[in-house]
């Protein structure tokens, strides 16, 4: 294959949130909130430090975010589920851990709420007894009701904490606040409603928002690199570049999508000829997949773009565990179907808009 140059299509977003665990009360809310998720984040330009996400009781979510992080709200606003970001805060964390070895978690926090008040969590398990973490992806873009992208959470090394020998305690403003029981044992040990993954893959496809296509360089293998992510491109007869694979890089579990027939060149598109294909996310381990489908179709010099997804997430047969979960979670695997993304290139200048919307998967109108 010649060297050459082609433009990327779709933006794929790789968070820097490292770890997370998710501590629920609702069972015994605060007058403010019900639940606490705790992020740890490291990676350039953001630095090092901890967010927590203070789930509300009207569904929404107030960001705290420690004051050795940088993050803009524009990126914020991808990795937060619920019904979507509503407050933000910059604050100070007296303390913040998030550590797990020998398979015992060590976590917690200390910081003031923006009512002043004083919220202290710590998790402190030291149980010997052996446990086995799951693959689990979280409904987080099920109750979002203007969609940013398509948010995909993978969570590996995911487990509950254990209720024996677990030093657990959660106050806010003095008041000492009873964690919820996990409605099943796992493993034949109780568990508390305590989350956490310490290997967490959070991204994000094809981001709403206006920008200039990326132009990458690629090689004789048909490989071209990105700032983040690695793209692999095939030929037609007329030598253009079309993109057939976009992998998102990451230390142990990267995510892939893969185009079939492989994503039209920008040239190919100016023939005026609809184009129809599919398109399938796959992360890495047993985590499933995800399929789609892309059209095509120019209009006085702008190539309309549609991505849908027709089909529920597909996961492999999981064990009883994942079935208990998945009992407990509405639409875990259905509300992908109500995502749509529209997308204009300008063919002159390779400017784009991208637009996401929820639609009523049965009817195809909106939600």
């Amino acid at each position: 294959m010649k060297k050459g140059k082609a433009y990327v299509p779709f933006r794929f977003r790789l968070s820097p949130i490292k770890k997370m665990a998710m501590i629920h009360f609702h069972k015994n809310p605060d007058s403010e909130y019900e639940a606490f998720e705790l992020h740890y984040i490291n990676g350039e330009p953001y630095g090092e430090g901890f967010r927590v996400l203070a789930w509300r009781t009207d569904g929404y979510r107030d960001s705290y975010v420690q004051d050795t992080l940088t993050i803009s709200e524009e990126e914020e606003i991808l990795s937060i589920g619920g019904k979507g970001l509503k407050e933000r805060y910059t604050v100070e964390f007296d303390e913040g851990y998030f550590e797990h070895a020998n398979g015992q978690l060590d976590a917690g926090f200390v910081f003031n709420d923006k009512l002043g008040r004083r919220i202290v969590l710590y998790v402190d398990e030291r149980v010997d007894k052996e446990t086995k973490p799951l693959t689990w992806l979280p409904s987080v873009g099920n109750h979002i009701q203007e969609p940013h992208s398509m948010p995909l959470f993978f969570l590996y090394n995911f487990d509950f904490a254990r209720k024996r020998d677990t030093e657990i305690f959660l106050s806010i403003d003095g008041q000492v606040v009873e964690i919820d029981p996990f409605a099943f044992p796992k493993d034949f040990q109780a568990r508390y409603y305590v989350e956490f993954s310490t290997d967490s893959v959070v991204t994000n496809f094809n981001e709403a928002g206006s920008y200039t296509l990326e132009q990458v360089e690629i090689d004789e293998d048909g490989i071209a690199r990105g700032e983040h992510n690695t793209y692999l491109y095939e030929t037609t007869k007329n030598d253009l570049y079309k993109l057939k694979r976009i992998t998102v890089e990451h230390e142990t579990n990267p995510v892939e999508v893969t185009f079939e027939p492989a994503f039209p060149n920008h040239q190919e598109v100016k023939e005026g000829r609809p184009i129809y294909g599919e398109f399938e996310i796959v992360p890495s381990g047993e985590a499933g997949s995800l399929k789609g489908k892309y059209n095509v179709v120019h209009q006085q010099g702008k190539a309309v773009i549609n991505l849908s997804f027709p089909e529920n997430w597909n996961t492999p047969k999981g064990a009883n565990i994942e079935r208990v979960i998945n009992s407990m979670t509405p639409n875990i695997k259905s509300w992908y179907r109500t995502y749509q993304c529209t997308q204009v290139v300008k063919l002159e200048n390779m400017d784009t808009t991208v637009q996401w919307k929820r639609i009523d998967p049965d009817r195809r109108t909106r939600y």
